[in-house]
């Protein structure tokens, strides 16, 4: 290679290398995209009301690029009263001058770890670790009542049966029987001044606190709060 050669490839290796570097700076300096200043007001606002909930809020925008007309004074959101702040939500934004009121559409997404049976479970087992699992999931997809803490259904019955990878209800969950029906129990009776304990059957099966029909010994039927396993009391 002549010395002509070389050095007009050194000239376009510099070239090539500097326009690539100019193109590198440029796409460097291209400014991120910005968040409006009326929907940095609309996230305040619903994370805000959702300063106490136990979920992360996200709150997400319409595709369509609309936004409200200039205005010459803070904005405002107009309040309303809402049970929860989940799921698609039609706030109004308001300006006083101009005057003018606009309406935004956003969806409101409250992810948090929910409690799920981790396979299907037949109503009246009592759950253990191997039947439950943690997941995230959009609480705004959820109706009200979904357990959070695998403390709350640990040791539960199921009310009902459970299929794989649902999540979880507090009403379909119940206290432990501790009392089956058929089971002999020792009924206390409890006056003022003297108790008492009787045996019996029970004719029907319960958690502790609940209360159940007993049959004694002498064919009375009575009403018993269960106590724990195999006892229940009658108070006079």
């Amino acid at each position: 290679m002549n010395r002509r050669a070389a050095t007009a490839r050194a000239w376009r290796g510099a070239l090539v290398g500097g326009a690539a570097a100019v193109l590198g700076l440029a796409v460097l300096a291209q400014p991120a995209v910005r968040v409006a200043e009326w929907q940095l007001l609309v996230e305040r606002h619903v994370l805000q009301h959702n300063a106490a909930a136990p979920w992360r809020t996200v709150v997400e925008w319409p595709t369509d690029g609309a936004a409200p007309p200039a205005c010459q004074q803070p904005l405002r959101v107009v309040d309303v009263s809402r049970s929860r702040w989940l799921g698609p939500l039609a706030l109004t934004l308001s300006c006083d001058k101009p005057a003018w009121r606009w309406s935004v559409m956003v969806r409101v997404r409250g992810m948090a770890s929910v409690v799920q049976a981790s396979r299907a479970v037949p109503a009246g087992r009592r759950l253990g670790a191997d039947d439950l699992q943690q997941t995230e999931v959009d609480l705004a997809n959820e109706p009200p009542g979904v357990v959070l803490d695998m403390a709350q259904a640990l040791g539960r019955e199921t009310a009902r049966p459970l299929r794989e990878n649902t999540s979880l209800l507090l009403n379909a969950l119940r206290a432990p029987t501790v009392i089956q029906t058929g089971e002999r129990v020792t009924v206390q009776v409890q006056g003022r001044s003297f108790q008492i304990s009787i045996e019996g059957t029970a004719q029907q099966g319960g958690a502790v606190g609940d209360t159940i029909r007993v049959k004694l010994a002498d064919g009375k039927l009575v009403s018993a709060q269960v106590l724990r396993a195999g006892q229940a009391e009658v108070r006079m």
